[in-house]
């Protein structure tokens, strides 16, 4: 084989931790340069893979590989110099470069991704486990160069490995990296603001004109003079808490007025958990539909924040349970879309939520879902030991079934609609609705699954067990839309949200 071409076997076997073949006297300079432009096409095949589109070339990122590269040649003279053997620097520098980019490719993208995998299955010690083994495999591999070249000398190669590591690996703790190919955000503002890509647009301009004609009859200035008075009379009509017992308290909040799909899940929520999960008198609707604008206070940032304190006031903070279920659409930047137009409302983002959260009294035990595009980004400000938060989609996925043609989205159908139908388990119901979602989603051949997310905990899990088995028997309550028994189809538009 030619030497030059050896040194990318010799690389592969090192990044799997077997020991090189090939003589590293005869590759010479040009070998390292071969290395170089392998590493530089192994990272931009992974960093292209990994980007969300449209994507761009970063420059920086060609930097941080050459950094790298200055640094891995660095490591290799060291352990030559401690191996006694100056001559074959370059070769010993080349298989380093490509043993560099060999476990960029093999073993670093793969554990990111199992990872990431990992921890958006709600383990993240498991996950940071993953990352730890990924970060000390690049050791492993200068162990077994450095014992390939010192055979003898075992104290002598796993000092020399120590010392390269520290030239090698150490300085990215603290030097900050860069992708080669990342998305470009002026085009992805651009596509997400357009009207044919209704998946990800949240502007403040809205969507399209149309959908807000009925909006259009309302005045602006005074709607929000009267919310004080709305929001005050929902929160008057709570009942008292129920002595003796964990009592459930339901917020639902139904954020884009410019499709009734929400509304509609919003409208069944109350329904749902009044009727079968013994809510009824402490349920609170906040809706940004036309239809409820002279009957029901605005879904808003500052309405939600002012219905969970009312909330924490009236329940038992330490024994009592609230839910709260967001509908909207969402971004990939997790904002969960706020509108009425021609209202200039505030998105809401995971830490607008934690912080209404954060009530006084502090409310211990709680549900949380948010029904929306890429809503997985919401569960790390959300959840501890005390939370069951739970989500339409990955952070980085869609989720589906809403659009003007839709009566209710395809989680909302599955969780709400279904499952909950069918059992008073509220984990339960997750698991049976996320292999819902993902039947409907296989049958509608969508490339990229939603996978919806729950993160829980033992304790949350534990509580709503014993609350569940204390509900009174309830029959099942029938989705309808616009309150009339519609049912739910079964081949409702597939529409991105």
């Amino acid at each position: 084989m030619n030497p030059n071409l050896s040194i990318l076997r010799d690389g592969l076997r090192a990044a799997l931790l077997l020991r090189p073949r090939g003589n590293p006297a005869l590759p010479g300079p040009g070998a390292f340069v071969l290395a170089l432009a392998t590493y530089f096409l192994v990272e931009a095949i992974t960093f292209w893979m990994s980007a969300e589109p449209p994507r761009m070339f970063y420059g920086w990122g060609a930097t941080q590989i050459l950094a790298d590269s200055l640094l891995t040649l660095l490591a290799a003279w060291i352990l030559v110099r401690m191996a006694d053997r100056g001559p074959i620097a370059w070769g010993v520098a080349a298989i380093a470069l490509a043993a560099t980019a060999a476990t960029s490719l093999v073993v670093h993208w793969p554990l990111q991704w199992v990872a990431t995998l990992i921890y958006e299955r709600g383990l993240p010690v498991t996950a940071a486990a993953v990352i730890w083994l990924s970060m000390a495999w690049w050791f492993l591999v200068l162990i077994r160069l450095s014992r390939w070249l010192m055979p003898r000398r075992l104290p002598v190669a796993v000092l020399a490995a120590m010392l390269a590591y520290a030239i090698s690996a150490m300085p990215w703790w603290w030097l900050p990296g860069a992708p080669l190919i990342t998305q470009d955000p002026g085009r992805a503002q651009a596509a997400q603001a357009s009207p044919a890509d209704e998946t990800d647009a949240i502007t403040n301009t809205g969507f399209d004109d149309e959908a807000y004609d009925d909006a259009a009859d309302f005045d602006p200035e005074q709607l929000m003079f009267d919310q004080p008075g709305l929001l005050a009379d929902a929160i008057d009509r709570l009942r008292p808490r129920k002595p003796g017992a964990s009592n459930l308290y339901v917020v639902a909040f139904g954020g884009d007025g410019s499709e009734d799909v929400f509304h509609n899940e919003v409208e069944f929520a109350g329904r749902l958990f009044a009727q079968r999960f013994d809510a009824e008198g402490h349920v609170l609707l906040l809706d940004n539909n036309p239809a409820s604008l002279a009957t029901r206070p605005l879904a808003t940032l500052t309405n939600l924040r002012i219905a969970l304190a009312a909330m924490a006031e009236r329940m038992d903070p330490a024994e009592d349970i609230l839910l709260v279920y967001l509908t909207s659409h969402g971004s990939r930047d997790h904002q969960l879309f706020v509108s009425l137009d021609p209202l200039p409302l505030n998105q809401i983002g995971p830490d607008d939520l934690a912080t209404a959260l954060q009530t006084s009294p502090s409310i211990r035990w709680k549900v949380l879902i948010v029904n929306a595009c890429y809503s997985g980004g919401f569960i790390d400000a959300l959840r501890d030991d005390s939370t069951l938060v739970i989500t339409a989609a990955r952070s980085d996925r869609t989720s589906f079934g809403c659009g003007a043609a839709s009566e209710i989205t395809y989680f909302g159908k599955a969780f709400l609609a279904e499952a909950l139908n069918e059992t008073t388990s509220l984990p339960g119901a997750f698991e049976k609705a996320r292999s819902k979602v993902d039947a409907w989603e296989a049958r509608d051949r969508e490339e990229q699954r939603s996978e919806p997310q729950m993160a829980s905990s033992r304790s949350i899990e534990a509580k709503l067990d014993k609350w569940s088995r204390a509900l009174p028997q309830a029959a099942a309550v029938a989705f309808s839309s616009d309150d009339a028994d519609a049912g739910v189809s079964a081949e409702s538009e597939s529409a991105s949200k």
